[in-house]
């Protein structure tokens, strides 16, 4: 009977999908995690614990739930209670999946989980609706580069249906025939090295020439106490019950054991099979079970490096005092959050709205932030996708949902920068809402692929507020907001400053006073559309043309060096303090007016 079903009239509000463990916080590619069963005592310091469940009056109503996340060591039949974790969260309509994480444990390697059996269990309103069962093995504390555990006695493939791995005859192959293969089955024979008893779980992951990942499998086996030098065979299989699923390629099996790659087996799938002893490449420098406690590894150190990098960047820009100020502080926080074992997924949006006017650093500060992300271990890749309406709006019905898909699938392990977002929602309603289309398929992927890459919508402000406020999903998906704000007079002529520098050339004292002056009178008259640096980046344009030409008249050997690197009056007196009718032009002054 469904927990939800109880009291027979109660809506029937979720269907139980999955609890699944992890100890690594290390964002992998695509965001995903290195879900687990059994781990070592001193690779461990939180223990974390994902839920998730399906939402069952998804698309029909809001609900609020108590949801709690209990762990338990267990004795026999006993049961200790090591933690129990609520939360209370409001379940919005567009929640197909809900996912909920915490974790448990001390920030100091090998000091809170020791040998034994536990449960992480899942409860929604009190109900208990799953569970599942993790292991911790204590075999002493490895050197670096050691395995207490076992050695790899031999790698063999062979070709079957779903229960081949109990054939007690088996047709090894380093080739397998296309046209008949079903499953490519492995065994994985290991010679135990400790007296003690343990569980084994090891992974197996199939990439094609290409590197893609094609599937992966996992397999259990346990050690008995005082088997030392015993062969454990274990087996594990990918594929289909129907021939012909295997194209014609050159694969590689990977095993991976306790979070370390421990073996390669390259095959080929081709015309014909070929029996055979199938290469198995092994490199046990790289099996460093107890890699926590060791020296930060070199990429470790770049991705600090970029951290830092980017963060000086972000400081050394001109104005956004606020700004700056918000995305220190979330470093901060994220390396809290990583230092604690908090799950970050739950503390921190990597979705942002970005307010303000045109010329305000948005584009600017995305690109950087892409970078910081990438600096914190939260986005593999770091990059920046950036599109407006036009970029993910098509002109039928149906083909706007796989332009935005494309342009999501470039941008995962980044950031996807949508400029002017508001006019997505600018048609709403409408027979043709084509924007709308790319705004439901947006908030889809951001909740099937949450965490793998992140969304920033940019816009004036008033706008922007109208765009968020126009879809409950957007409400629930954006809630941080970044507002950038005019730069000031003093701002626009620190930015002309640094724009001269990169040109090489520095206004003399009478341009330097009718700059500052300019930019001053731009600013007080700004409206709406007033372009901030754009408007400077224009004015110093001008300005080094202006001088070229001057220069360019000359003879060469009038052109001085101190000429050369000078901006003077002549280049910039075009640029003047004029209002028009209405509202002050740029103060460009053209032919002989």
């Amino acid at each position: 009977m469904d927990p939800n079903e109880k009291g027979g009239s109660m809506p029937i509000k979720y269907k139980y999908r999955d609890l699944k463990v992890y100890s690594s916080d290390e964002w992998m590619a695509d965001a995903t995690k290195k879900y687990r069963k059994v781990f070592d005592r001193y690779e461990t310091t939180y223990m974390r614990v994902e839920f998730s469940f399906y939402n069952k009056l998804f698309d029909e109503e809001v609900w609020e739930g108590k949801f709690t996340l209990k762990c338990f060591y267990l004795n026999g039949s006993q049961k200790s209670e090591l933690c129990s974790l609520d939360q209370a969260r409001r379940i919005e309509k567009d929640e197909n999946i809900v996912y909920l994480r915490d974790s448990w444990g001390q920030a100091t390697l090998g000091t809170y989980w020791f040998k034994g059996d536990y449960v992480w269990e899942g409860y929604i309103d009190g109900v208990k609706v799953g569970d599942t069962k993790f292991y911790v093995e204590d075999l002493g504390q490895a050197k670096p580069g050691e395995n207490l555990y076992f050695d790899i006695d031999s790698i063999k493939l062979f070709e079957g249906d779903g229960q081949a791995s109990s054939l007690p005859q088996k047709k090894f192959l380093k080739k397998f025939s296309q046209a008949d293969s079903r499953y490519v089955w492995v065994e994985f024979n290991f010679k135990n090295k400790s007296p003690k008893d343990y569980f084994t779980e090891i992974f197996f992951n199939f990439y094609d020439k290409a590197g893609q990942h094609k599937g992966s499998t996992s397999a259990m086996q346990f050690v008995s106490v005082n088997t030392t030098d015993k062969i454990y065979p274990v087996y594990a299989g990918w594929g289909n019950e129907t021939p012909g699923r295997w194209k014609s390629d050159y694969y590689t099996l990977e095993i991976v054991f306790m979070d370390n790659l421990i073996a390669t087996v390259p095959f080929q799938v081709a015309e014909a099979a070929d029996e055979g002893q199938a290469s198995v490449i092994t490199d046990f420098s790289i099996f460093k079970p107890n890699s926590g406690s060791s020296a930060p590894s070199s990429p470790e150190k770049n991705l600090e490096d970029l951290l830092n990098e980017n963060l000086a960047e972000l400081n050394s820009l001109v104005g956004l005092d606020s700004i700056k100020t918000e995305v220190n502080e979330m470093v901060k926080l994220v390396r809290f959050y990583q230092e604690t074992g908090k799950d970050i997924l739950n503390k921190f949006s990597l979705h942002t709205v970005f307010t303000g006017n045109p010329g305000t650093g948005k584009t600017t500060v995305a690109r950087i932030l892409a970078r910081i992300y990438k600096g914190l271990g939260i986005l593999e890749k770091g990059h920046l996708i950036e599109v407006d309406r036009e970029g993910l709006v098509a002109g039928y019905v149906g083909q706007t949902a796989i332009k935005t898909s494309e342009k999501i699938n470039q941008s995962l392990g980044g950031i996807l920068f949508i400029d002017e977002a508001y006019s997505l929602a600018q048609e709403h309603g409408s027979p043709n809402d084509f924007g709308g289309e790319a705004v439901s398929t947006l908030l889809k992927r951001m909740e099937d692929m949450r965490g793998k890459f992140g969304v920033i919508v940019a816009g004036y402000t008033e706008n922007m507020s109208e765009f968020v406020n126009s879809n409950p999903g957007l409400r629930s998906r954006f809630d941080k907001f970044f507002q950038f704000e005019d730069y000031s007079s003093d701002n626009m002529f620190s930015i002309a400053q640094n724009l001269y520098k990169t040109e090489a050339v520095t206004p003399d004292p009478a341009a330097a006073d009718h700059l500052k002056k300019y930019f001053a009178f731009l600013h007080e008259n700004r409206d709406k559309y007033f372009g901030n640096a754009r408007t400077v980046r224009q004015v110093i344009a001008e300005s080094v043309r202006n001088q070229n030409l001057r220069l360019a008249s000359l003879k060469k050997e009038e052109r001085t060096k101190e000429l050369m690197e000078t901006i003077i009056l002549e280049d910039v007196k075009e640029f003047e303090m004029k209002e028009g009718p209405s509202k002050p032009r740029l103060g460009f002054r053209t032919g002989g007016n």
